[in-house]
């Protein structure tokens, strides 16, 4: 994937080298150092290794499966184990499994939200226990900047789409041509600690009355030039607003 001029993002999948590497940067055909690893993938381990002997059978949950870096790391440990993979984004549970390929007897995959787990869910996938280890890695990862094309970065012109799961719920692109100005002020001020949140939403109620507003950097464009240039923060000034709009 192309993201400028000169970098180049390249997908590493090689376990027995580093499992927990996800993505690295390549820049003028040189390799850089990798931008994405699993969170504290090494402490976390350490945690179910004080819990768990290596061969007890445990029964894991990774609610937020990304790309297996982290079940990678479990299932490799713990022989014996079973891991329930889930993930509300259906193309990141599509990779973590392709990932975890080797292991596939022992894995049990269910694309949800984590929060919409019960036993009565566990049940109707035939798994009569409660999970003894369980991970929540919150938040977006590397590939939803760079990768999946559903804007949660303004680095490219992408679609205003901000879902974790793109199947389910309202865009952001929906939400900014349909909510009323006290939401969208709301959305900005709350999530995205927005000081300017009351003009933004003002300018995009105006705009939208002569065009949608449906990619990211249509927004971006829009908000750099209600900021004055001096309240800028060392990033840059849209940075709140994309976060505060997404899934």
């Amino acid at each position: 994937m192309r993201i400028s001029t000169d970098l180049t993002v390249n997908y590493n999948f090689n376990q027995s080298e580093s499992p927990c590497r996800i993505i690295t940067l390549e820049k003028n055909g040189t390799n850089l150092e990798p931008v994405h690893y699993s969170v504290q993938a090494k402490e976390i381990l350490q945690i179910f290794k004080e819990n768990f002997q290596k061969e007890d059978p445990v029964l894991f949950l990774d609610g937020t499966a990304g790309e297996g870096g982290h079940s990678f790391l479990f299932l490799k440990e713990f022989p014996k184990s079973k891991i329930l993979l889930c993930d509300r984004d259906p193309i990141m549970l599509s990779r973590a499994l392709a990932r975890l390929s080797d292991f596939s007897e022992r894995i049990i995959s269910i694309q949800t939200n984590f929060s919409e787990i019960d036993q009565n869910l566990l049940n109707s996938y035939g798994i009569d226990q409660t999970p003894q280890g369980i991970l929540l890695d919150l938040g977006i990862s590397t590939f939803h900047l760079f990768h999946s094309g559903r804007g949660f970065s303004f680095r490219e012109s992408e679609p205003l789409d901000m879902r974790l799961n793109p199947n389910s719920g309202q865009s952001a692109e929906e939400i900014l041509n349909t909510y009323p100005k006290d939401r969208l002020m709301n959305i900005f001020y709350k999530y995205g600690e927005e000081r300017w949140s009351k003009k933004i939403a003002e300018v995009i109620i105006e705009t939208r009355k002569q065009n949608s507003i449906s990619t990211t950097s249509e927004l971006a464009n829009l908000i750099s030039k209600i900021i004055p240039r001096k309240f800028w923060p060392p990033k840059t000034s849209s940075d709140s607003n994309f976060s505060s709009a997404s899934d």
